[in-house]
């Protein structure tokens, strides 16, 4: 599994950004990618809607894969950046739309250095290591506890 980290440029500049830690823990596991509207990255511009996911918002409940599916999943793409950025990039990206989405249900942040805007948004880190616990992944232990030290 690879997780592709979609990222706002200005996310890159901030101290309390999570995607780092992502990168940190998982190396070449984790692709960080900067988004632009302008010039969208080939690389996930060529991934396969088979074989790849996007975490993000689905009006249709229809599309969500069941967690069996989840596991067969080569290529998670998860947006990084505020609520707001994310939003803007997906909406101005329509590469985007081509992948089955998966929405992370039920789970409430933990995370304290920002406020968040959305009462079910996750920030970069808590979506790793769900997806992580998901597959079994040896990292999601350690992703966890780097995450709880940089959130205190």
């Amino acid at each position: 599994m690879i997780i592709w980290l979609l990222t706002h440029s200005e996310e890159l500049k901030k101290k309390t950004g999570t995607g780092k830690l992502v990168e940190e823990i998982m190396g070449s596991d984790c692709k960080v990618i900067t988004w632009s509207r302008v010039d969208p990255s080939q690389d996930i511009v060529n991934l396969s809607p088979d074989n790849s996911l996007l975490i993000y918002p689905n009006n249709n409940v229809d599309s969500a894969p069941s967690n069996t599916k989840l596991l067969n999943i080569e290529n998670i793409i998860v947006i990084d950046g505020t609520w707001q950025q994310a939003r803007k990039m997906y909406n101005q990206s329509p590469y985007l739309k081509k992948f089955t989405h998966y929405e992370i249900k039920d789970i409430k942040s933990v995370y304290s250095k920002r406020r968040n805007q959305k009462t079910t948004g996750l920030c970069t880190a808590e979506v790793a290591i769900h997806l992580l616990n998901e597959y079994n992944h040896p990292l999601a232990p350690i992703l966890q506890s780097r995450f709880t030290e940089f959130n205190q």
